[in-house]
């Protein structure tokens, strides 16, 4: 990696501006490329936009119970 290259943010920080919406997020400079209540609404506007080259993940809302183990 170049020393000009730009650091990509945490995913958890990114995240954490849209709790419990599903999340675009460009695999190059680690920011947002698009948001959605649904995964097929994002898969949509994603595919409708020509965006490529994303990971998409769920964030999860605090007020959510988190999964802790199997059982």
């Amino acid at each position: 990696m170049s020393e000009n290259a730009a650091v990509p943010r945490p995913l958890a920080s990114v995240l954490s501006e849209v709790p419990g919406k599903w999340a675009a997020i460009d695999r190059r400079t680690g920011e947002l490329a698009a948001v959605a209540d649904t995964a097929y609404q994002l898969g949509a506007y994603l595919r409708e936009h020509g965006i490529e080259n994303v990971a998409i993940v769920r964030a999860p809302d605090p007020s959510e119970p988190e999964l802790v183990g199997l059982g």
